[in-house]
């Protein structure tokens, strides 16, 4: 895998603005051009360019895996299904009061991790869906876990705060390698600074040399495997 910065929407903020598989990335209708160059040219998968919710915040609603896509009834548009269904995704809508599912889950092909505040019928279906199991868990006394931890088939990156026995039952679970490590200069909810696929790692354009070194021993480790 390859590892780079970068923005979308000119910030730094690529998990709020993006969301990525092996088979797409799907980012707003406004992305410059010169950004959608660079996720290209790393990611090597198709670019899909939309709005969701008649926002960009693709990162925030949406939870995405393989060929799949999950959001909330109430946070998407007819037209927003219509042209990711004509992109070959399967859209799942699921019934639910806190529509910002990006910020709340996170998981890869193995396990995954759902916020306490989800309601149970809303983790199971996410789940069935992605054949998934998903657990609800708090960590760092709070609920935005998919904020403060990122993963997918490939690697884990959380939140440096995380206890060293939390940090290896997650481990455990998900079957990759992590690191414990801020992105963006420090910045503590690193779900929102990163997205990656089998090809790349991109991270936030402000995130510091020390901060992408240790990523970059993360995917070295996956290399080596």
């Amino acid at each position: 895998m390859r590892l780079s910065r970068t923005k979308i929407n000119n910030t730094p903020y690529l998990g709020v603005y993006s969301v990525c598989t092996d088979d797409f990335c799907i980012v707003p209708n406004n992305i410059l051009k010169k950004e959608e160059a660079v996720l290209e040219k790393f990611l090597q998968t198709k670019i899909i360019k939309t709005s969701i919710n008649d926002s960009p915040l693709i990162g925030v609603y949406l939870l995405a895996h393989r060929n799949k896509v999950v959001a909330c009834k109430n946070s998407i548009k007819k037209y927003e299904i219509d042209l990711l269904e004509k992109n070959g995704i399967e859209v799942k809508l699921i019934k639910e009061e806190h529509n910002a599912l990006g910020n709340l889950v996170s998981f890869n092909s193995n396990y995954g991790f759902a916020s306490p505040i989800l309601s149970d019928k809303t983790v199971s279906e996410i789940s069935s869906f992605f054949d998934i199991k998903i657990e609800k868990k708090e960590l760092l006394s709070l609920d935005i876990l998919g904020s403060i931890l990122y993963a997918n088939d490939y690697l884990f990156i959380i939140n440096p705060t995380i206890d060293e026995k939390d940090f290896l039952a997650i481990k455990k679970k998900l079957k990759v390698e992590g690191i414990a490590t801020t992105l963006n200069y420090g910045g503590l909810f690193v779900g929102n600074d990163i997205i990656a696929n089998k090809n790349a790692v991109l991270v936030g354009a402000n995130t510091s040399n020390i901060e992408i070194m240790k990523v970059d021993d993360v995917v070295l480790m996956h290399d080596k495997l």
